[in-house]
């Protein structure tokens, strides 16, 4: 029985054009795809420092700025969805989840502030996870505007934001599975009870506090 031994069969000449095209194919994609993440990562930085700003502006009483900021910001994340479509892994870099969770906090703190409510994932064109992330961020920003109320004197306003604080940390515990495969949710959902509870305690004792002055004047009254 006669042995048999490999070899190339095709001219060198056809080899190093089939590799050529190769190699230039796959630099080409890996140029593209490092173009488009910096390019992503532009707007993501962006993006977020727009909606950061936007939640201050928002303390501050500058609404119609704040919804200024957060329309720019709109635009670049979804300029960013462009990228995304063309390369799918960019949706998952960190400086991008992290650009949307900022505008998604910043979307429902904004809705809640002006009385239109919570908006929806569709309305701001981000995914539900980024969505649920950000929300979990809104009581910690909810605390510091109960504050500001209880420092004005408006204990009726700053319990119903510590409501609302409850509501939304209630809501997410109640679908604690979501936490099994959204990384760091049950973190921010823990940091977010530690919140409630602390406001709680102050709104607390701020209103056994006007109690106290409400008698005291009571009594001051009757002594006239």
């Amino acid at each position: 029985m006669g042995t048999h031994t490999s070899a190339i069969k095709s001219p060198q000449w056809v080899l190093l054009i089939m590799l050529d095209a190769i190699i230039k194919k796959a630099s080409d994609e890996l140029l593209s795809r490092e173009k488009a993440r910096d390019e992503a990562y532009s707007r993501a930085r962006r993006a977020r420092i727009l909606s950061k700003q936007a939640i201050l502006l928002l303390h501050s009483g500058e609404t119609p700025k704040a919804e200024a900021n957060l329309d720019e910001a709109k635009k670049l994340i979804a300029e960013i969805d462009g990228y995304v479509a063309v390369h799918p892994e960019i949706a998952f870099y960190e400086a991008v989840t992290a650009a949307r969770e900022e505008y998604s906090e910043a979307c429902i703190l904004i809705g809640l502030n002006t009385g239109r409510g919570y908006p929806n994932p569709e309305e701001l064109g981000i995914s539900s996870s980024d969505y649920i992330m950000g929300l979990a961020d809104v009581p910690g920003e909810l605390r510091r505007q109960t504050l500001d109320l209880l420092r004005a004197g408006d204990l009726v306003a700053a319990e119903r934001n510590l409501a609302t604080m409850e509501e939304i940390y209630l809501n997410l515990v109640s679908v604690e599975e979501v936490s099994l495969f959204l990384k760091g949710l049950r973190r921010k959902l823990d940091v977010t009870r530690n919140v409630n509870e602390r406001t709680r305690a102050e709104i607390t004792t701020e209103a056994s506090r006007e109690r106290l002055r409400l008698k005291l004047a009571e009594v001051e009254e009757k002594l006239k």
